[in-house]
């Protein structure tokens, strides 16, 4: 997916979330990465609870 791709996902969807516990419908959802946690291993979460699209590594 191109960066322009994804902002015109965000122009229809212009809510974003990195934390599946606050996601809403229609969200964006971002799987980041950190030291003590991998955000890809909620993307199943995040489509399950709505997510108009979710990006993942």
């Amino acid at each position: 997916m191109t960066v322009a791709q994804l902002y015109d996902i965000y122009l229809q969807y212009p809510s974003v979330q990195t934390d599946t516990r606050k996601l809403k419908a229609g969200d964006i959802f971002f799987a980041l990465k950190g030291p003590s946690f991998n955000g890809n291993s909620f993307a199943q979460k995040a489509m399950e609870s709505g997510a108009a699209s979710v990006v993942i590594d």
